[in-house]
């Protein structure tokens, strides 16, 4: 069920003008197959097993997707390891 509802989310949010934090977060749980409510807006890899390095390139995959390619020209996301500094470089973007 989670992947069903983060993948809509991430389906829908192509058509939102504004992507949240949260969207950000339940697509990161979808990356990393995890269940809703797993990733916290504080998590960071350190924290959650399946955020090793493969996880961590499916989790930059997954956010390429959802902000239609946009972060491939970001290369400060490919140290962003924890909720608060994929939020900050989004925001720092004007992403989110």
């Amino acid at each position: 069920m989670a992947n069903i509802s983060a993948s809509i989310v991430i389906a829908s949010s192509k058509f939102m003008a504004n992507i949240s934090a949260s969207i950000v977060i339940a697509s990161i749980e979808q990356a990393l197959n995890l269940e809703p409510g797993t990733v916290q807006d504080s998590s960071s890899a350190e924290q959650i097993e399946a955020w090793d390095s493969l996880g961590h390139l499916s989790v930059l995959v997954t956010l390429d997707k959802l902000f239609n390619g946009q972060l491939a020209r970001i290369g400060e996301m490919a140290d962003a390891n924890s909720i608060p500094k994929i939020v900050s470089i989004l925001q720092k973007h004007a992403l989110l």
